[in-house]
């Protein structure tokens, strides 16, 4: 029982570290970033990317490892398709989301494709990643919540 409680406690570590770090990027960073506050927007991202990016990449292998270890030794894999333990396959599918975003994606230079567009207006762009991080906060917000009120029926 240990073990379980052991995990139980990095994971909820890791996801606060990475979830509130998420909040802080959406709810109070790029909105300052936005309006100018810190003067180039790309030295300010850059070096708040380089002291938090290392972080939110171990917080998501905590995530990752601990979550395994305890679906692995419950033995919940049946609960993946079971509709009333959605929360479940979402955390995965959200945490898979970002495992791809930051060790693919981002490293590969997609990512910044991505958000800066066709159309080269960086104000747009910045628009574009502040309203990707807070749908993604939204979405963790809402998994999170799903996951509290359902953990009750393990």
């Amino acid at each position: 029982m240990t073990g379980i409680i052991i995990a139980v406690a990095i994971h909820v570590l890791a996801v606060i570290w990475w979830i509130g770090g998420l909040a802080f990027v959406s709810c109070s960073f790029l909105p300052a970033l936005r309006q100018g506050a810190f003067g180039s927007q790309q030295d300010a991202f850059r070096a708040v990317e380089r002291r938090f990016g290392l972080q939110a990449r171990v917080a998501i292998l905590l995530v990752g490892a601990s979550g395994l270890y305890m679906v692995a030794i419950q033995h919940w894999w049946p609960l993946f398709g079971m509709a009333k333990f959605w929360w479940l396959s979402g955390m995965f599918a959200y945490w898979l989301l970002f495992m791809v975003m930051l060790f693919i994606l981002g490293p590969s230079g997609v990512l910044k494709k991505i958000m800066k567009g066709s159309g080269g207006d960086e104000a747009r762009a910045w628009q574009r990643m502040h309203h990707m991080h807070l749908v993604l906060l939204l979405i963790g917000i809402v998994i999170i919540i799903g996951g509290l009120m359902g953990n009750h029926s393990l």
